[in-house]
């Protein structure tokens, strides 16, 4: 259904719908695609809270918004549909190669998916080493809630995409653990 709503803005394809005769057919769907694109948004925010700090409100939406239009959801289960999010990014990265915040942004979007929908012990990701200090970086800006901007904490030169790729970098293997109940995961 999501996939005929984005097919366009063709209106007729609401024949087949059960849809109010008195809401005409092109404000039912732009109504339609309002609310997929939202409810999407939510969703991905939640399984991407750092990334989605990281980059900002208005830098999220956007990228929701590409996402959607490249791959509308096939399937009703969203966590599958969030799986291949990061991949997304990482493509959209190499063809927008001038904006840097892209191709920083997917590896957090990686961690982040990791930390969200990882449940056992024992579980491994390689990633660069700069990419996970700026996750950390910016999941603690998060925290403290210090310098929170709707417009995102890349801004903060600090965690500046020009400032985490010119760090020299190398791999390391994050490995989800137990302590006191809860799961997290270090630097193996």
């Amino acid at each position: 259904m999501s996939s005929q709503i984005y097919d366009g803005n063709d209106a007729s394809q609401l024949d087949t719908w059960r849809c109010s005769s008195r809401i005409p057919k092109d404000i039912a769907l732009s109504i339609y695609q309002r609310n997929l694109h939202v409810g999407i948004a939510q969703h991905l925010q939640t399984h991407f809270p750092v990334m989605y700090a990281y980059m900002g409100e208005r830098a999220f939406e956007f990228i929701c918004a590409e996402y959607l239009k490249a791959s509308p959801p096939e399937q009703s289960i969203f966590t599958i549909y969030a799986a291949h999010f990061p991949g997304f990014l990482l493509e959209y990265g190499e063809q927008n190669s001038e904006q840097l915040i892209w191709s920083v942004s997917a590896p957090l979007a990686q961690m982040d998916f990791f930390h969200q929908n990882t449940f056992c012990e024992d579980q491994r990701m390689v990633v660069e080493a700069r990419f996970y200090q700026l996750w950390i970086d910016t999941k603690l800006a998060i925290e403290s809630d210090t310098g929170l901007d709707s417009d995102g904490l890349y801004r903060q030169l600090e965690l500046h995409p020009e400032h985490c790729l010119k760090l020299e970098s190398k791999q390391v293997t994050l490995v989800t653990f137990w302590d006191d109940g809860e799961l997290f995961f270090r630097v193996e």
